[in-house]
């Protein structure tokens, strides 16, 4: 296999793109995402959008774009019900492969940002549903400080089918109960959503802590471009060798406008990676072995 970050892209994976059609603008739509990841040898893509599931697309994606595989997810943030367990029944049956928590409608989200966008860093096109007005964001917990029933639900039914549970924007101490609940439950597949990004702004210690309860500690190239700049290429060299390749993805997290396309971003992530002293093989274990076990393949 080649050395080179182009050459580490074959046979890769990428859970977490961002593409349009979506109620942010995109730099890339489902084909044209797939056709770049198939362009660059890649074994598979996931598509995320936070205000509807993605296995539809996935599934139109899939039929054009021939030589890669793209697979759907759901997010759950109000659009699809928050914590719906029949929403989360739908989209697995329906092929998904990941469950994300709550993203812009989380509580600790908002509380960071602001009610249903990215501050002054993304917005919404279109104007805000008026029901925003009355919500407070999502939390993992009900008024008594205990699990919501209906995530525990969500849980039994990510661990019947075998799919992925990733953290996304939950709070800190949410995100260690969440792990923590899940593996009680019997879900064996959990990512912890781009542990170094604003939201959830995880310590390395935790995501320590969190890799050896299980959970695979999600790194995306989004976290070092501005305006979502967090964290820089050596801060994250060292939390990988803390936390240990085993327990790591890599992932874009691209399709924003103020971003590369989601191949090119992987592309220059990798070879950052190179520079500072992470290992092809390294890089092999985080892009391409663990994301194919997370998604089945």
């Amino acid at each position: 296999m080649s050395m080179t970050a182009r050459g580490l892209l074959e046979g890769a994976c990428d859970l977490h793109i961002h593409a349009g059609p979506s109620m942010f603008a995109r730099v890339v739509d489902a084909l044209e995402a797939a056709e770049q990841a198939r362009d660059a040898g890649m074994r598979a893509i996931v598509l995320k959008n936070h205000h509807e599931g993605s296995m539809g697309k996935a599934a139109m994606a899939r039929r054009v774009v021939e030589g890669v595989e793209v697979f759907g997810s759901i997010v759950l943030n109000y659009a699809v019900g928050g914590f719906n367990p029949f929403a989360v029944d739908a989209a697995i049956k329906l092929g998904a492969k990941i469950v994300f928590m709550p993203t812009v409608d989380a509580r600790n989200h908002i509380r960071f940002y602001g009610v249903g966008q990215y501050g002054t860093k993304m917005q919404l096109t279109g104007v805000l549903p008026k029901a925003y007005a009355r919500v407070q964001g999502i939390t993992l917990l009900n008024g008594d400080g205990d699990l919501d029933p209906a995530v525990a639900e969500i849980l039994g039914l990510i661990a019947d089918a075998d799919v992925a549970l990733a953290t996304c924007h939950l709070a800190i101490p949410e995100v260690k109960q969440l792990v923590r609940e899940a593996v009680a439950a019997g879900v064996h597949k959990i990512i912890v959503t781009h542990a170094n990004f604003e939201v959830p702004n995880l310590p390395v210690e935790d995501q320590v802590e969190l890799a050896a309860m299980g959970a695979y500690i999600e790194h995306v190239v989004m976290s070092m471009f501005p305006p979502w700049h967090c964290i820089n290429v050596d801060q994250l060299v060292e939390r990988i060798r803390r936390v240990g390749p085993a327990r790591c993805i890599l992932s874009s997290d691209c399709g924003k406008l103020a971003g590369p396309p989601p191949v090119e971003g992987l592309r220059m992530f990798y070879q950052l990676l190179l520079d500072s002293g992470i290992s092809a093989a390294e890089i092999e274990v985080m892009g391409q072995i663990n994301p194919a076990k997370l998604l089945n393949l």
